[in-house]
């Protein structure tokens, strides 16, 4: 496609979008809206899609790890499973409640667990159950993620915030390591992250924060290495 467009009129495209601003007119967008972004992209970076992300009231940010400016292209399916996820939420399709059968508490779950915590994850965890801990494996999946974490009061960037104070305050290093990852996937930047461990400082205590500030560290620092 860009082969076959003329130059100078590509030119006079990209000069019109470096001085246009609709960000005040941001306010104006009441449907539901998802903002995909890539960490990599050079053109838009991700504090744009934040920027963006902010001024819609009803939206949400995904920021996809590993991608630049073409996220269609350079992720495919999980591009994909957003829009489809977000057009059935933003049609009315998902249910208000959480499903009140196990079977349908689970597959729900399943599928939040995946989105939150990503496949690679949830699979290792799949393929570590044994008979002693399915009952256990089956209980979060169930209740955790297929009943609080569906629910459409909270947001998922509110609800990992709520998380890691959460880890935080017990001192669950293991889990909040996972859940930093967790927060990345739904949204929130290494800036926000830092900004939920210093609200939790007061409020849970110094050392415990100090801990987390660690944690922290090392899964963003691999993160960046990727």
């Amino acid at each position: 496609m860009h082969a076959v467009v003329d130059p100078l009129a590509y030119a006079g495209c990209c000069d019109v979008i470096a001085g246009l601003d609709l960000t005040r007119e941001l306010s104006r967008i009441v449907a539901p809206t998802l903002v995909i972004g890539g960490r990599l992209d050079p053109a838009t970076p991700p504090v744009h899609a934040r920027e963006l992300a902010d001024g819609i009231e009803n939206s949400t940010l995904l920021e996809l790890a590993g991608v630049g400016h073409l996220a269609p292209v350079e992720a495919p399916e999980r591009v994909a499973a957003a829009l489809v996820e977000h057009c059935a939420n933003a049609q009315g399709e998902r249910r208000a409640v959480a499903p009140t059968d196990d079977a349908g508490r689970h597959a729900a779950g399943m599928k939040v667990r995946r989105a939150v915590l990503g496949d690679a994850h949830v699979d290792r965890a799949v393929a570590n159950t044994t008979a002693f801990t399915a009952p256990f494996q089956d209980l979060i999946t169930r209740y955790a993620w297929g009943e609080i974490w569906t629910r459409p009061g909270l947001d998922r960037r509110t609800r990992s915030c709520i998380t890691l104070t959460a880890l935080v305050a017990h001192g669950h290093m293991d889990e909040l390591a996972m859940h930093v990852r967790a927060a990345r996937n739904n949204g929130l930047t290494p800036e926000e992250i830092g900004e939920v461990l210093l609200q939790s400082a007061i409020y849970c205590g110094v050392p415990a924060a100090n801990s987390a500030f660690a944690v922290a560290r090392r899964v963003l620092e691999a993160e960046d290495e990727q």
